[in-house]
């Protein structure tokens, strides 16, 4: 007894996060919903990460794609799921289930053909949720999912959930991680997806890049999609022979 009593602290304390973590609340979220033109077939879809807004880079992307990038069928969208993504325990939990409901609605738009799925760090979560739901809902829209040095860890618990599971559902999946940015689960190949490893990329060129290693990857993204140097933005069955799901590239010069 004397050996037990020291250890029910801490296992209450544990019990006490996983039911924090993982109770399914609240019950639906309210989060804006993108709503499809009735010419538009796809719909590109920005998702922020832990404790960011749309403000933080996807508002301006989803500017810069509208003005420059996207055809007469295509739409983008940034979301913002903010009041739900600041906590690190339930961050993960809040954004599958955020994509799950979003999802469900995406899946009876009658027009859409084609979703572009694309997430930064908690933000992959949401992506998850999102592909999870379209796929059970409406199997024929085909899911491209995005994963922009994602987190990993799964309700503060299950460190590889990231890694075993994003890009599973979807048709066409990549990622693109920085090793060096700490985050758990960012910084390491999908099992599920082609994932581009940006990081020497940070000190090519002129001038080295000044920002946080974690939104590397993001700005990466932005700028090889608005300068047409991205192979997987709308990749051909050629581009999926070479970059093959579940195996990884180490990008070393732009």
């Amino acid at each position: 007894m004397l050996f037990v009593l020291p250890a029910v602290p801490p296992l209450g304390a544990t019990f006490g996060l996983l039911a924090f973590s993982y109770f399914p609340w609240p019950i639906t979220f309210d989060v804006e919903m993108p709503e499809i033109a009735d010419s538009n077939s796809e719909l590109i879809v920005l998702v922020h990460g832990k404790g960011d807004t749309a403000s933080t880079w996807s508002l301006d992307f989803a500017k810069s794609l509208g003005n420059n990038v996207l055809g007469d069928t295509q739409q983008v969208f940034a979301m913002d799921w903010s009041d739900y993504s600041d906590n690190l325990f339930r961050c993960s939990n809040n954004g599958r289930r955020v994509g799950l409901q979003i999802g469900e609605a995406l899946a009876a738009s009658p027009s859409l053909k084609n979703v572009h799925l694309i997430g930064h760090s908690a933000g992959a979560f949401v992506v998850y949720g999102l592909c999870e739901s379209l796929k059970q809902h409406n199997p024929s829209i085909t899911v491209h999912a995005t994963y922009l040095d994602p987190l990993g860890i799964y309700s503060g618990f299950d460190w590889n959930f990231g890694p075993r599971n994003f890009g599973s559902c979807a048709d066409i999946s990549d990622a693109y991680i920085d090793a060096d940015d700490g985050v758990p689960g960012s910084n390491v190949p999908l099992a599920h997806a082609h994932t581009f490893n940006v990081t020497a990329l940070k000190n090519t060129g002129n001038n080295a890049y000044q920002g946080n290693a974690h939104m590397w990857p993001v700005d990466y993204y932005r700028n090889a999609v608005m300068h047409d140097a991205l192979p997987y933005w709308s990749p051909d069955e050629e581009v999926l022979r070479r970059f093959p799901r579940g195996e990884h590239t180490v990008l070393t010069e732009q």
